[in-house]
Protein backbone atom coordinates (compact mmCIF):
# COMPACT_ATOMS: atom_id res chain seq x y z
CA UNK A 1 0.00 0.00 0.00
CA UNK A 2 1.23 3.46 -0.93
CA UNK A 3 0.32 4.75 2.53
CA UNK A 4 3.13 2.67 4.05
CA UNK A 5 5.59 5.10 2.47
CA UNK A 6 4.72 7.23 5.51
CA UNK A 7 6.84 4.91 7.66
CA UNK A 8 9.82 5.67 5.43
CA UNK A 9 9.01 9.40 5.62
CA UNK A 10 8.84 9.23 9.43
CA UNK A 11 12.23 7.52 9.62
CA UNK A 12 13.97 10.03 7.37
CA UNK A 13 12.29 13.04 9.00
CA UNK A 14 13.43 11.81 12.41
CA UNK A 15 16.99 11.24 11.20
CA UNK A 16 16.90 14.66 9.53
CA UNK A 17 15.96 16.21 12.89
CA UNK A 18 19.11 14.69 14.40
CA UNK A 19 21.28 16.41 11.78
CA UNK A 20 19.34 19.67 12.22
CA UNK A 21 19.91 19.59 15.97
CA UNK A 22 23.63 18.92 15.45
CA UNK A 23 23.98 21.70 12.91
CA UNK A 24 21.83 24.30 14.69
CA UNK A 25 24.85 25.65 16.59
CA UNK A 26 26.56 26.69 13.34
CA UNK A 27 23.61 27.62 11.09
CA UNK A 28 20.43 29.70 11.40
CA UNK A 29 16.90 28.46 10.70
CA UNK A 30 16.56 30.04 7.26
CA UNK A 31 20.08 28.93 6.42
CA UNK A 32 19.20 25.32 7.20
CA UNK A 33 16.05 25.59 5.06
CA UNK A 34 18.19 26.99 2.23
CA UNK A 35 20.82 24.24 2.30
CA UNK A 36 18.24 21.51 2.79
CA UNK A 37 16.24 22.76 -0.20
CA UNK A 38 19.23 23.52 -2.45
CA UNK A 39 20.62 20.02 -2.05
CA UNK A 40 17.16 18.63 -2.85
CA UNK A 41 17.05 20.67 -6.07
CA UNK A 42 20.45 19.34 -7.14
CA UNK A 43 19.69 15.72 -6.26
CA UNK A 44 16.25 15.70 -7.87
CA UNK A 45 17.30 17.58 -11.00
CA UNK A 46 20.16 15.12 -11.49
CA UNK A 47 17.66 12.26 -11.16
CA UNK A 48 15.21 13.93 -13.56
CA UNK A 49 17.88 14.52 -16.23
CA UNK A 50 19.31 11.01 -15.90
CA UNK A 51 15.88 9.47 -16.50
CA UNK A 52 14.96 11.81 -19.34
CA UNK A 53 12.00 13.24 -17.42
CA UNK A 54 10.80 16.84 -17.61
CA UNK A 55 9.92 19.44 -14.99
CA UNK A 56 7.32 21.01 -17.27
CA UNK A 57 3.84 20.86 -15.79
CA UNK A 58 0.38 22.25 -16.61
CA UNK A 59 -0.27 22.57 -12.85
CA UNK A 60 2.32 25.20 -11.92
CA UNK A 61 -0.09 27.13 -9.69
CA UNK A 62 -0.96 23.93 -7.80
CA UNK A 63 2.75 23.37 -7.13
CA UNK A 64 3.10 26.97 -5.96
CA UNK A 65 0.21 26.59 -3.50
CA UNK A 66 1.62 23.35 -2.08
CA UNK A 67 5.14 24.82 -1.80
CA UNK A 68 4.07 28.14 -0.29
CA UNK A 69 1.72 26.65 2.30
CA UNK A 70 4.14 23.87 3.26
CA UNK A 71 7.11 26.21 3.65
CA UNK A 72 5.16 28.78 5.67
CA UNK A 73 3.88 25.97 7.90
CA UNK A 74 7.45 24.80 8.56
CA UNK A 75 8.63 28.35 9.31
CA UNK A 76 5.79 29.01 11.75
CA UNK A 77 6.58 25.76 13.53
CA UNK A 78 10.28 26.70 13.82
CA UNK A 79 9.18 30.04 15.31
CA UNK A 80 6.89 28.32 17.83
CA UNK A 81 9.85 26.22 18.98
CA UNK A 82 11.48 29.42 20.26
CA UNK A 83 8.39 30.22 22.38
CA UNK A 84 7.29 26.82 23.69
CA UNK A 85 8.73 23.65 25.20
CA UNK A 86 9.66 21.27 22.38
CA UNK A 87 7.09 18.66 23.43
CA UNK A 88 4.25 21.19 23.42
CA UNK A 89 5.23 22.62 20.04
CA UNK A 90 5.51 19.18 18.44
CA UNK A 91 2.19 18.02 19.90
CA UNK A 92 0.31 21.02 18.53
CA UNK A 93 2.10 20.67 15.19
CA UNK A 94 0.97 17.05 15.01
CA UNK A 95 -2.67 18.12 15.00
CA UNK A 96 -2.36 17.96 11.18
CA UNK A 97 -3.91 14.46 11.02
CA UNK A 98 -6.84 15.68 13.12
CA UNK A 99 -7.44 18.58 10.73
CA UNK A 100 -7.13 16.22 7.75
CA UNK A 101 -9.68 13.92 9.34
CA UNK A 102 -12.03 16.88 9.78
CA UNK A 103 -11.67 17.75 6.08
CA UNK A 104 -12.46 14.15 5.16
CA UNK A 105 -15.52 14.03 7.43
CA UNK A 106 -16.94 17.20 5.84
CA UNK A 107 -16.35 15.87 2.32
CA UNK A 108 -17.93 12.50 3.08
CA UNK A 109 -20.93 14.18 4.68
CA UNK A 110 -21.39 16.39 1.62
CA UNK A 111 -21.17 13.37 -0.67
CA UNK A 112 -23.39 11.32 1.66
CA UNK A 113 -20.81 8.51 1.72
CA UNK A 114 -20.22 6.08 4.62
CA UNK A 115 -17.97 7.36 7.39
CA UNK A 116 -14.74 5.37 8.16
CA UNK A 117 -15.24 5.54 11.92
CA UNK A 118 -12.58 2.90 12.56
CA UNK A 119 -9.81 4.88 10.87
CA UNK A 120 -10.96 8.12 12.46
CA UNK A 121 -10.84 6.45 15.86
CA UNK A 122 -7.30 5.19 15.16
CA UNK A 123 -6.18 8.75 14.38
CA UNK A 124 -7.62 10.05 17.67
CA UNK A 125 -5.98 7.14 19.52
CA UNK A 126 -2.65 7.87 17.84
CA UNK A 127 -2.85 11.53 18.85
CA UNK A 128 -3.52 10.46 22.46
CA UNK A 129 -0.29 8.46 22.22
CA UNK A 130 1.54 11.57 20.99
CA UNK A 131 0.26 13.52 24.00
CA UNK A 132 1.49 10.78 26.34
CA UNK A 133 4.94 10.77 24.73
CA UNK A 134 5.46 14.53 24.52
CA UNK A 135 3.44 15.57 27.62
CA UNK A 136 2.68 19.14 26.46
CA UNK A 137 2.27 22.05 28.85
CA UNK A 138 2.39 25.82 28.55
CA UNK A 139 1.68 28.91 30.65
CA UNK A 140 -0.61 31.83 29.87
CA UNK A 141 2.37 33.84 28.58
CA UNK A 142 3.00 31.23 25.89
CA UNK A 143 -0.40 31.50 24.22
CA UNK A 144 1.06 33.12 21.07
CA UNK A 145 3.50 30.26 20.61
CA UNK A 146 0.71 27.74 21.10
CA UNK A 147 -1.44 29.48 18.48
CA UNK A 148 1.48 29.51 16.03
CA UNK A 149 2.14 25.78 16.54
CA UNK A 150 -1.57 25.05 16.05
CA UNK A 151 -1.59 27.20 12.90
CA UNK A 152 1.39 25.21 11.65
CA UNK A 153 -0.56 21.99 12.15
CA UNK A 154 -3.52 23.39 10.24
CA UNK A 155 -1.42 24.71 7.35
CA UNK A 156 0.44 21.40 7.24
CA UNK A 157 -2.85 19.55 6.74
CA UNK A 158 -3.76 21.94 3.91
CA UNK A 159 -0.36 21.28 2.28
CA UNK A 160 -0.91 17.51 2.53
CA UNK A 161 -4.31 17.94 0.91
CA UNK A 162 -2.64 19.85 -1.92
CA UNK A 163 -0.27 16.90 -2.36
CA UNK A 164 -3.29 14.58 -2.59
CA UNK A 165 -4.86 16.78 -5.27
CA UNK A 166 -1.64 16.87 -7.31
CA UNK A 167 -1.36 13.10 -6.98
CA UNK A 168 -4.89 12.68 -8.31
CA UNK A 169 -3.83 14.79 -11.31
CA UNK A 170 -1.11 12.17 -11.95
CA UNK A 171 1.74 14.49 -11.05
CA UNK A 172 4.77 12.30 -10.13
CA UNK A 173 6.10 12.59 -6.60
CA UNK A 174 9.57 13.69 -7.74
CA UNK A 175 8.10 16.67 -9.62
CA UNK A 176 6.02 17.74 -6.59
CA UNK A 177 9.07 17.59 -4.33
CA UNK A 178 11.26 19.32 -6.93
CA UNK A 179 9.08 22.44 -7.03
CA UNK A 180 8.81 22.38 -3.24
CA UNK A 181 12.61 22.40 -2.92
CA UNK A 182 12.98 25.15 -5.54
CA UNK A 183 10.58 27.35 -3.56
CA UNK A 184 12.33 26.50 -0.29
CA UNK A 185 15.73 27.41 -1.76
CA UNK A 186 14.68 30.97 -2.62
CA UNK A 187 12.64 31.31 0.58
CA UNK A 188 15.52 30.15 2.79
CA UNK A 189 18.12 32.29 1.02
CA UNK A 190 16.06 35.49 1.17
CA UNK A 191 15.13 34.86 4.80
CA UNK A 192 18.78 34.29 5.67
CA UNK A 193 20.01 37.41 3.88
CA UNK A 194 17.37 39.73 5.34
CA UNK A 195 16.93 38.26 8.83
CA UNK A 196 20.11 36.34 9.67
CA UNK A 197 22.79 38.54 8.10
CA UNK A 198 24.20 36.15 5.49
CA UNK A 199 25.49 32.61 5.18
CA UNK A 200 27.76 31.08 7.82
CA UNK A 201 31.09 29.45 6.88
CA UNK A 202 30.98 25.75 5.96
CA UNK A 203 33.82 23.72 7.46
CA UNK A 204 34.90 20.08 7.56
CA UNK A 205 33.34 19.90 11.03
CA UNK A 206 29.81 20.91 9.99
CA UNK A 207 29.46 19.95 6.33
CA UNK A 208 28.48 16.41 7.31
CA UNK A 209 25.43 17.78 9.14
CA UNK A 210 24.30 19.65 6.03
CA UNK A 211 24.77 16.66 3.73
CA UNK A 212 22.98 14.29 6.11
CA UNK A 213 20.12 16.75 6.63
CA UNK A 214 19.73 17.37 2.90
CA UNK A 215 19.71 13.70 1.85
CA UNK A 216 17.31 12.72 4.63
CA UNK A 217 15.00 15.67 3.88
CA UNK A 218 14.82 14.78 0.18
CA UNK A 219 14.10 11.10 0.88
CA UNK A 220 11.51 12.07 3.51
CA UNK A 221 9.69 14.50 1.21
CA UNK A 222 9.57 11.96 -1.64
CA UNK A 223 8.20 9.28 0.71
CA UNK A 224 5.64 11.65 2.24
CA UNK A 225 4.49 12.75 -1.21
CA UNK A 226 4.02 9.14 -2.30
CA UNK A 227 2.04 8.43 0.87
CA UNK A 228 -0.36 11.36 0.63
CA UNK A 229 -0.39 11.66 -3.15
CA UNK A 230 -1.20 8.04 -3.96
CA UNK A 231 -2.17 6.41 -0.68
CA UNK A 232 -5.11 6.47 1.72
CA UNK A 233 -5.22 9.93 3.36
CA UNK A 234 -6.55 8.72 6.72
CA UNK A 235 -4.14 5.78 6.97
CA UNK A 236 -1.21 8.03 5.99
CA UNK A 237 -2.31 10.52 8.66
CA UNK A 238 -2.38 7.82 11.33
CA UNK A 239 1.00 6.40 10.31
CA UNK A 240 2.43 9.92 10.44
CA UNK A 241 2.43 9.63 14.24
CA UNK A 242 5.17 6.98 13.91
CA UNK A 243 7.60 9.89 13.47
CA UNK A 244 7.20 10.59 17.20
CA UNK A 245 8.29 7.04 18.04
CA UNK A 246 11.30 7.23 15.74
CA UNK A 247 12.25 10.67 17.07
CA UNK A 248 12.25 9.33 20.64
CA UNK A 249 14.38 6.34 19.60
CA UNK A 250 16.78 8.67 17.74
CA UNK A 251 17.08 10.79 20.88
CA UNK A 252 17.87 7.67 22.89
CA UNK A 253 20.45 6.47 20.34
CA UNK A 254 22.25 9.73 19.52
CA UNK A 255 21.74 11.94 22.58
CA UNK A 256 21.17 9.48 25.42
CA UNK A 257 17.66 10.77 26.17
CA UNK A 258 15.90 8.56 28.70
CA UNK A 259 12.42 7.10 28.07
CA UNK A 260 9.95 7.41 30.96
CA UNK A 261 7.17 4.92 31.64
CA UNK A 262 4.60 7.39 30.29
CA UNK A 263 6.63 7.77 27.09
CA UNK A 264 6.80 3.99 26.66
CA UNK A 265 3.03 3.71 27.14
CA UNK A 266 2.52 6.48 24.58
CA UNK A 267 4.77 4.70 22.08
CA UNK A 268 2.76 1.50 22.57
CA UNK A 269 -0.50 3.41 21.98
CA UNK A 270 0.85 4.93 18.75
CA UNK A 271 1.99 1.49 17.54
CA UNK A 272 -1.41 -0.04 18.29
CA UNK A 273 -3.20 2.78 16.43
CA UNK A 274 -0.96 2.33 13.38
CA UNK A 275 -1.40 -1.46 13.28
CA UNK A 276 -5.17 -1.20 13.70
CA UNK A 277 -5.43 1.47 10.99
CA UNK A 278 -3.40 -0.68 8.58
CA UNK A 279 -5.51 -3.79 9.29
CA UNK A 280 -8.76 -1.86 8.86
CA UNK A 281 -7.59 -0.44 5.52
CA UNK A 282 -6.46 -3.83 4.21
CA UNK A 283 -9.73 -5.42 5.29
CA UNK A 284 -11.68 -2.68 3.51
CA UNK A 285 -9.63 -3.15 0.33
CA UNK A 286 -10.17 -6.92 0.28
CA UNK A 287 -13.96 -6.63 0.55
CA UNK A 288 -15.69 -7.72 -2.67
Amino acid sequence: MKSLWMLSASFFFSLMAVFVKMGAEDFGTFELIFYRSLAGVILLYTFIRSRGYTIRTPYLFGHFKRSFIGTVSMSIWFLSLTMLPVGTSMTLNYTSPLFLSSFMVVILLMRKQPMPWGLLGCIVLGFCGVVLVLQPSFSSGQMLGAMLALASGFLGSVAYWQIKELGQLKEPSWRIVFYFTVFGTFYGLLGNLFLEGGLSPITLDNIGYLIGMAVCATCAQCSLTLAFGQGNVLLSSCLQFSAIIMAELMGLLFFGDALSLTTEIGIAVIMVSGVCATMLTRRQQTKP
